[in-house]
């Protein structure tokens, strides 16, 4: 019962040490445009395989975009734009980078 045990424990270090969630989500907004652009680093060796699988994107607290994405554009992350409108000054926006593997990471941006 004890080798089951460690090797259960042994299993999920490993998977814990290859998936793992964006590092950092950074959002850029720009009144005169509308676009809000979120960027996420998200390093991987296959973006194919193992990439950020869907973002969520919150205006205070209200989800107004879920966008779902087949795979990363690069080994290194990626960066997506939407057109806001109607994105008023004091407004918290979020966006949330899911990992088709495991975890979360949240950015957010009050607007001026």
């Amino acid at each position: 019962m004890k080798n089951a045990t460690l090797t259960l424990l042994l299993m999920l270090v490993a998977l814990g040490l290859f998936a793992h969630p964006a590092s950092d989500v950074t959002l850029n907004y720009d009144a005169k445009t509308m676009l809000l652009t979120v960027t996420y680093d998200h390093t991987v060796k296959n973006p194919a395989d193992h990439y950020i699988e869907s973002v969520v994107i919150k205006v205070n607290g209200k989800e107004i975009i879920t966008q779902n994405l087949p795979a990363q554009e690069a080994a290194s992350g990626g960066a997506l734009v939407y057109k806001m409108i109607g994105v008023k000054s004091g407004a918290l926006i979020e966006a949330t980078v899911t990992c088709n593997k495991t975890g979360k990471k949240t950015g957010k941006l009050p607007i001026k």
